[in-house]
């Protein structure tokens, strides 16, 4: 997000600590689906989180702001599953 430290404008990227619940749509093409609901361990920098991030930084990047980065990952989590599901 965006923030200001002491007046000055920054961009600020923070872990999020909490297991977090990601829902999975059904494939509307195929009716033997259902919808899931995949539960993400926090500090885990997952691919979907990571495009995110890479995206916040492009932008503080192109509006000049200096990136403050709070972070106690775990881990990066780019196994198969995660890289395709």
């Amino acid at each position: 997000g965006r923030a200001r430290l002491g007046g000055i404008p920054a961009g600020v990227i923070a872990v999020e600590t909490r297991s977090v619940e990601k829902i999975v749509p059904a494939d509307p093409a195929s009716p033997d689906t259902r919808e899931t609901v995949q539960v993400q361990a926090g500090q885990v920098w997952y691919p979907d989180s990571a495009e995110k991030t890479a995206q916040a930084i492009r932008d503080f990047d192109r509006e000049g702001l200096p990136l403050f980065i709070f972070a106690n990952w775990r881990g990066f989590s780019g196994g198969m599953r995660d890289m395709f599901d």
